[in-house]
Parts: C-alpha cells; structure tokens; sequence
C-alpha cells in the first residue's frame, strides 16, 4: 500500500510542475519556437515541447538526445545549447 500512496502522492506533484511549462498553440510556446529559431534550431513542435520538458522539469535522458539527432542538433555541447534555450525562453522563473 505504501508504494501506491508515494507513486500517488509523486504523480500530483509532478502534475503541477509539468503545468508550468507553456503548452503547444500557446504563446508562449510560439516565443519558444521563436527562440529556437533564433538560434538555428528547427525543431518540429512535439520535440521542441520534449525538449523543454527535458529541460525545464527532466525526464528519461537519452530518449530526446536521439530525437534531436535525428532532427540535426549534433555535435558537442548541441543539445545542451537547445536546454539553454529552452531554461530562457520556456520554464518558469522559480
């Protein structure tokens, strides 16, 4: 029972940090896209909203490495160059 009420009580927690990051369609996920363009990153909109997901809240590493790969952020320090982006643009000033 124990594991059920932490998994619970983690799953609304991060519920509320994952809220904070701007939505697909809003504007302030267009000034993301805006930014990443600034930058020379042409990203499509699902893996640009992982990125700052990865970014700005964390997840599974590795999985949006390949993903910006194959979108051609490569190279050293690329896709860290993508998370600053994201930090300045996408997540919430805490």
């Amino acid at each position: 029972m124990a594991p059920l009420v932490a998994a619970v009580a983690a799953s609304i927690a991060l519920a509320a940090t994952a809220h904070a990051i701007p939505e697909q369609g809003t504007p302030e996920f267009d000034e993301y896209m805006g930014g990443l363009q600034r930058n020379g990153y042409n990203l499509n909109p699902d893996t640009a909203w992982r990125a700052m997901h990865q970014a700005c809240v964390g997840g599974l590493p590795g999985y949006i490495g390949l993903e910006l790969a194959a979108q051609g952020v490569i190279g050293p320090g690329a896709q860290e160059r993508v998370f600053d982006v994201a930090r300045k643009y996408a997540c919430p000033v805490q």
